[in-house]
């Protein structure tokens, strides 16, 4: 009887137990919920109507991906729940508070991923923590710049391509002659380099790439900050090459060059080499670290 009953008082005194642990974690579940599913169905929206952000769904993709390749050493890790978590948690709150209140929705999309890495390290730890920091990162990543950031780059980007088509045209002997982001070519053809040709798309599209490239390979921190960066130059100036080339192939056949299908093919072909020179950059980053390795 006494045995039967230290059960029962056993099992009465750790349901409660078992309920609060579930209980906290499922009403901070419900609230994060309603809080940021309006913001996240914005996003996709955003990822839906207006093609130049649609990199942000492939950022996730690949956030989902090394999620699942690191789901083994995120069960078999131990925990170490960690009470710093909560005062991040409260600095992400407060950037979500702003956003809503002043309007911001860079802030308070940017809260969203604040708020998920400071779950992370109060509840589990800073073992954790890193291991979920590239997909967190890919996920910050993906958040849409704001229109008017866009605007205020998109000239100066204009007139980078412009006058690195320029120069590669000259270094070719290809008479031409450049005012702002118009091109003057044989025969006084005129080639304007537009808002869309000014790069800032293959410069988004290619640091999404970088960033999928460094959480999926993995680099080191360092490293993967280095492919980050190279992505902004490499983007640029395969950008204003591929300008060049249009005015090479406008002198050639004619306005056909800059539309339908032989645009879209150069700018896909120089969207491919771009990759191709990150990747390139990837692999000689890491026979370079190992060796390093080797020699230490």
């Amino acid at each position: 009887m006494n045995s039967v009953a230290s059960r029962v008082r056993e099992g009465g005194s750790s349901e409660p137990a078992l309920t609060v642990d579930w209980l906290v974690p499922t009403i901070a579940a419900a609230a994060a919920t309603s809080l940021y599913a309006p913001v996240v169905m914005g996003v996709v929206r955003q990822w839906y109507d207006e093609p130049d952000t649609a990199y942000g769904a492939w950022l996730v993709a690949g956030a989902a991906f090394v999620v699942a390749r690191r789901c083994r050493a995120l069960r078999t890790t131990p925990s170490s729940p960690s009470n710093l978590g909560f005062i991040l948690l409260l600095g992400a709150l407060a950037v979500c508070a702003v956003g809503l209140l002043a309007g911001d929705l860079l802030l308070l999309r940017a809260s969203g991923p604040l708020v998920a890495a400071a779950c992370v390290l109060y509840l589990f730890g800073t073992a954790h923590l890193k291991l979920l920091a590239a997909p967190l990162g890919l996920v910050l990543l993906a958040i849409p710049v704001p229109r008017i950031i866009v605007a205020h780059l998109t000239v100066p980007l204009q007139l980078v391509a412009s006058q690195l088509a320029e120069s590669t045209l000259e270094i070719l002997n290809v008479p031409v002659s450049r005012s702002g982001n118009l091109l003057t070519l044989p025969d006084v053809i005129v080639l304007e380099v537009a808002q869309a040709c000014s790069g800032l798309q293959s410069v988004m599209s290619l640091v999404a790439v970088a960033a999928i490239c460094a959480a999926v390979v993995p680099l080191s921190v360092g490293r993967g900050l280095l492919l980050l960066i190279a992505a902004v130059p490499v983007a640029i100036v395969g950008n204003g090459l591929r300008v060049a080339a249009t005015a090479l192939l406008t002198v050639w056949i004619g306005e056909a060059a800059v539309r339908g299908m032989i645009h879209e093919l150069t700018g896909h072909l120089a969207f491919l080499v771009m990759c191709g020179v990150l990747v390139g950059l990837v692999f000689l980053t890491r026979a370079r670290g190992a060796r390093r390795g080797v020699s230490a």
